[in-house]
């Protein structure tokens, strides 16, 4: 663990595709029926933002919510199967600045079709109002 002041250097690692991808989910996204709505998945500056369970767990992808925890569901995402969507790449990014080694981007435009086969692949980990 780094003491105070230390300058924690993370490498960028290589992701295997069996791994899994930890994203919060705003309720703004969730539909009648509990599912979740494609434009949850989009980039916000670089990427789509996401945590690798190598660093986290969905308990502490949950509590990263700078607002409100309780408004987010997580969700899971398959490294491969996110490989596999044509123009999304899967990079690990810590972000030193906010202490969190397991951040990771997915890359990549997030058109309409994108978006639906991120929702088909997309798991629950933790459901809304956990």
């Amino acid at each position: 663990m780094a003491g105070q002041g230390e300058v924690i250097d993370w490498p960028a690692e290589q992701i295997p595709n069996r791994d899994r991808l930890f994203m919060r989910v705003h309720k703004t996204w969730r539909k009648k029926d509990g599912s979740i709505a494609p434009g949850a998945f989009q980039n916000h500056s670089a990427g789509m933002s996401t945590d690798w369970e190598k660093y986290s767990t969905p308990e502490e992808t949950h509590r990263r919510a700078r607002r409100d925890p309780k408004k987010n569901a997580v969700v899971f995402l398959v490294v491969g199967e996110v490989r596999a969507v044509p123009g999304q790449r899967v990079e690990h990014t810590p972000d030193v600045e906010r202490c969190n080694r397991a951040h990771t981007d997915v890359l990549g435009e997030k058109d309409v079709e994108t978006r639906m086969k991120l929702t088909r692949i997309a798991e629950f980990a933790l459901p809304f109002d956990v």
